[in-house]
């Protein structure tokens, strides 16, 4: 178990074994007379390596400012024999239309082409004020989308592309353009050289205007959480696609946020998108559609998979086919006729899961492609990982507390261990038989400074879900007089550092090792401040943004949320440091409760240096500027923190401990306590 749990945590590097790790049913499925390996793997399962051109050049145009303007695209293809032309997948990033990159792509994108796709990521012209005038802004974009189309048409035989089955896809503002795109191609009819199949709006505002005919299959990705385009939009644009008559799916990230990167719904978009998009691209042979590619049910469970006939359905298409994963059943008849719809039987001792499934439908030997659906097995348990300070004790202690949101009473063993260590040791605490509903907690009297793996056993022993707690745990050291804040580490104790060197803290395109972007940190407080010291190799520092833009170069950002005795939360306060070109300093805030506003923080001491490509941050932030009225011994914070890197061609990325800064999300900050001299 510890071995697969380390594996967990998300990072562009080992993203293809994690994509493996939460797909079990991916280890044994069994395949009916007419499936092969071929056929089960063609579209759905990362089986190629992944070849990758970078900042091609597609067009030149002048941006907002009259100046011309080179857009580029990068082209991700999988490393394949033959010569035959590959489905396309055209990738529009977020960003607000004023910021984001085509890299942000390159992890969704290597999971597209490793199942056989042909992927290019575009940039397209931005505005430093789109609502200004947003409709010029969207008019730029999607004259760049087109212009893109045009230009790996006039290359598709140079990157073996088939711009026949396009489908066109995008996060945020990218998942809007998507949308608006395919709706203008709509509505200027077909033509011989570009075709679109589909269209992925991950959580993209909804367009205005009716939906014209002609407008591809469409899958919808939103986080019921997502506070800056609301779920409700997706809602919306399902009703609206639905009542046009346009096949289409809205994937629900229970709980996500504006980030589908994040790990606990990442392979839950993985899998969403290849499935609907391997039906997608077969829709034209197929007899009936998915109703539901995604099916949620719980070990135990009966899971029905509601089927849609088309107007082409034929009796000799009654005839059902279903490859499942061992153990697990069709029930009931295996026609269609009756109109029922396929029902599977889910062992109770199934993992918490995806589960890939493929049905055929039609007469035995047919050439259309098997239907791909999954079926998600839902965690048995839901998991709270409370981090405190004991006053009595004077301890920072751990409570667990678990609810069973399984229709089944469920009694067993929790198992906990490192995520990342070398030796996995595993610790084990049973709990009592908890009804459907009912909860149960654990206090620990420890805490572990690194993210947890933990896993729920049943009374058999068999691994029912495995969920990892990704946050840190950082104890704060009192000093006895305030340190000088000049940039140096002198007057720090280099023991009980915080990495900034992991894997699984990278969130970085074109990351060339240790020396591209790594360091150590540590963090120390008195009655007056909370202080922090960086030590970061870097081998290459650019800055020359304005304050409020220095996230874009090199920098440092970090976030706090004051916690009270009742364990209540503040707002976020963020904050961001850099050294500019000609080696002065720059602070700012762009988050903080009221009554903070947003701007040039010139109370916060601020001491950066740099030599031999390594740069030290040193910063003292005022317990005013966090809304502490004291901070005392036992005081608790959430934190999080990154460190940006910009190589000259813009920002690369960032490696952070915690998570919540890069991809705004409050509830991935770690915890700091602050305590006595160790």
């Amino acid at each position: 178990m510890g071995k697969h749990a380390r594996l967990i945590l998300w990072s562009a590097a080992i993203i293809a074994v994690v994509a493996l790790l939460c797909v079990p049913g991916l280890n044994y499925l069994t395949k009916s007379t007419d499936n092969n390996d071929t056929e089960a793997a063609r579209l759905l399962e990362p089986v190629f390596k992944v070849q990758v051109q970078k900042d091609i050049v597609f067009a030149v145009k002048a941006n907002e400012q009259g100046k011309e303007e080179q857009l580029a695209l990068d082209v991700y293809e999988p490393v394949q024999e033959g010569e035959a032309a590959r489905p396309l997948i055209l990738f529009i990033h977020g960003g607000g239309f004023n910021s984001g990159d085509k890299g942000d792509a390159e992890a969704i994108a290597k999971e597209w082409s490793s199942r056989g796709y042909a992927v290019a990521s575009i940039n397209y012209r931005l505005r430093a004020n789109p609502e200004s005038d947003m409709k010029g802004t969207q008019s730029d974009a999607l004259a760049d989308i087109q212009d893109a189309l045009i230009w790996l048409h006039e290359h598709k035989d140079t990157y073996r592309i088939d711009t026949k089955h396009t489908a066109i896809g995008g996060d945020s503002a990218g998942g809007l353009l998507a949308a608006a795109y395919a709706n203008q191609f709509a509505a200027s009819g077909q033509n011989d050289s570009i075709g679109l199949f589909a269209v992925i709006d991950i959580y993209g505002p909804m367009f205005v205007g009716k939906i014209n005919e002609g407008f591809p299959s469409t899958l919808i990705i939103h986080g019921t959480a997502d506070a800056i385009v609301l779920y409700d939009q997706s809602l919306l644009l399902s009703d609206k696609l639905g009542r046009a008559g346009v096949y289409n799916q809205l994937v629900t990230l229970q709980g996500g946020e504006h980030n589908y990167h994040d790990p606990a719904y990442w392979e839950q978009v993985v899998q969403s998108t290849v499935h609907f998009l391997r039906n997608a691209v077969s829709t034209p042979d197929q007899s009936f559609m998915p109703g539901q590619i995604e099916i949620g049910a719980f070990a135990g469970d009966t899971a029905e998979i509601p089927l849609i006939r088309k107007t082409q359905h034929t009796e000799e298409d009654n005839r059902l086919q279903v490859s499942l994963p061992k153990g697990w059943k069709l029930t009931g008849s295996d026609s269609l006729a009756s109109g029922q719809h396929p029902a599977i039987q889910i062992p109770g001792d199934a993992r918490a899961g995806i589960y890939p499934l493929l049905l055929k439908t039609g007469a035995k030997g047919s050439s259309a492609l098997a239907l791909a659906v999954y079926i998600k097995v839902k965690e048995p348990l839901s998991i709270a990982r409370t981090v405190f300070y004991d006053k009595a004790s004077h301890q920072i202690q751990t409570r667990l507390t678990v609810t069973n949101q399984s229709p089944r009473a469920l009694q067993g063993t929790l198992g906990i261990s490192a995520l990342e260590a070398e030796e996995q040791k595993q610790e084990t605490y049973s709990f009592e038989l908890l009804q459907p509903g009912t909860s149960s907690s654990l206090t620990l009297a420890n805490y572990a400074e690194d993210p947890q793996a933990i896993s729920v056993m049943n009374s058999s022993g068999t691994v029912l879900q495995e969920t990892a707690i990704l946050t840190y745990v950082y104890v704060a050291e009192k000093l006895s007089k305030p340190l000088t804040i000049d940039g140096s580490l002198e007057d720090w104790k280099p023991e009980h550092p915080f990495p900034l060197n992991r894997q699984s803290q990278l969130r970085l395109h074109d990351y060339n090792g240790p020396d591209d972007l790594s360091g150590l940190g540590w963090i120390a407080w008195d009655e007056s401040y909370v202080y922090i010291a960086l030590q970061i190799k870097d081998d290459q520092h650019v800055q020359h943004e304005e304050p409020a833009n220095i996230y874009l170069g090199d920098s440092v950002q970090f976030g706090f949320r004051l916690v009270d005795e009742n364990g209540h939360l503040s707002g976020v306060h963020e904050f961001g440091a850099a050294l500019l070109e000609k080696g002065t300093t720059t602070a700012f805030r762009w988050l903080g409760p009221r009554p903070f506003k947003p701007g040039p923080m010139n109370n916060m001491q601020v001491g950066i240096t740099r030599h031999d490509k390594e740069t030290i941050y040193e910063l003292a932030i005022p317990r005013e500027e966090l809304g502490a009225d004291a901070f005392l011994e036992g005081t608790q914070l959430k934190f999080s923190l990154l460190v940006n890197d910009n190589d000259s061609s813009g920002r690369k990325g960032w490696i952070e401990y915690n998570g919540g800064i890069g991809r705004k999300n409050p509830d991935a900050f770690g915890d700091l306590f602050l305590l006595g001299s160790r």
